[in-house]
């Protein structure tokens, strides 16, 4: 069974304002969701490097590992232990990620990530397009509440991170899972 936050009036102004703000930081952001299911995984960041002024010569799995040791060292930060590694989400997080190259940025039901996942049934994900450090892009999701929410939530325990080219962009899908 999957379910979706229910979204609060002037949530929509807040995600307005992020994405102006992220757009003109080079990033864009949108909204978490999460999904839960049937029943039943080093926190310091990498070094954030000046952007260049195009991503399309950035290898995306380093990317993508960066925006995971940014994330899980904001996880940290926020008093939690960090996250591990959740190697059932597999590809899942780059398949999803490329599922929105040169597309809106949507949240798709995480029904495919609780599948490989099981026994775990709780399943989030924060996505991303831009041009910007990693670390940006986390500052932007802790701007967030609902980004934030993820980000600083004791009950996801593990973490996988994918990336792909968007022209000269790398949209990136953050998956998160947990009991």
């Amino acid at each position: 069974m999957s379910r979706q936050t229910p979204t609060r009036p002037g949530l929509a102004v807040l995600v307005a304002a992020v994405l102006v703000a992220a757009l003109l930081a080079g990033a864009a952001v949108l909204v978490a969701r999460r999904d839960t299911g049937p029943a039943a995984p080093s926190s310091d960041p990498a070094p954030s490097r000046p952007a260049p002024s195009s991503y399309a010569d950035v290898d995306p799995d380093a990317y993508a590992a960066e925006l995971l040791a940014a994330a899980r060292a904001a996880h940290v930060a926020a008093g939690l232990p960090a996250w591990q590694d959740a190697p059932c989400v597999g590809d899942l997080a780059r398949d999803r990620a490329r599922a929105l190259v040169g597309a809106e940025l949507t949240h798709a039901p995480l029904k495919d990530v609780l599948t490989a996942c099981a026994p775990l049934t709780t399943a989030a994900e924060n996505l991303s397009r831009g041009a910007a450090p990693a670390a940006d892009v986390v500052a932007a999701w802790d701007r967030s509440p609902g980004h934030r929410a993820n980000l600083e939530d004791p009950a996801l325990t593990g973490a996988r991170a994918g990336c792909v080219h968007d022209g000269d962009q790398l949209v990136c899908s953050l998956v998160l899972v947990g009991p």
